[in-house]
């Protein structure tokens, strides 16, 4: 049955929507829903800034990310990172690939808060790689340095070579 436009839409119903246009490539229309969300929610900013990103927008992608930071409680809570073997090991392989390029839910980001903190950081990262400041790699990268992300790590030695 179709939804008339009297009908609501069940709860994320637009969110699973959003991150499917964004997994199939239709960024504009994306960018269509998410630029009227209200209210702001992290998961809606950081993956307008997908968008930006996509684009080639960084300033535009940091001013969302700063934004999506900004909304992220300061402790979320959810499930606990150190879980087991297995897990760390998939992690690790995970830290590899671009995976944090992919559009967040906000359910993704009440169970696991600080790794879509880390999503902000690497994109942004990414961001004042392309702008080449350097500085500001370093700036926001060192902090998460140790957890081994590749583009962070990668970022941290061009930024160095290039200072």
């Amino acid at each position: 049955m179709l939804l008339q436009s009297s009908q609501v839409p069940p709860e994320g119903a637009e969110e699973l929507l959003i991150i499917n246009l964004i997994y199939q490539g239709r960024y504009a229309e994306a960018y269509l829903l998410l630029k009227t969300e209200t209210p702001q929610r992290p998961a809606g900013m950081f993956n307008l800034a997908l968008c930006f990103y996509w684009l080639g927008s960084y300033r535009e992608t940091l001013v969302c990310l700063d934004k999506a930071q900004m909304l992220l409680a300061i402790d979320r809570g959810g499930i606990s990172l150190n879980s087991d073997n297995f897990y760390k090991a998939i992690r690790e392989k995970q830290n590899l690939i671009d995976e944090y390029k992919l559009p967040l839910t906000s359910k993704y980001i009440a169970l696991f808060g600080e790794l879509a903190k880390d999503n902000i950081t690497r994109l942004k990262t990414d961001c004042w790689l392309q702008l080449e400041v350097y500085q500001k790699v370093i700036e926001i990268a060192t902090p998460i340095a140790h957890k081994n992300y590749k583009n962070i790590d990668d970022a941290l030695q061009i930024a160095k070579e290039r200072i």
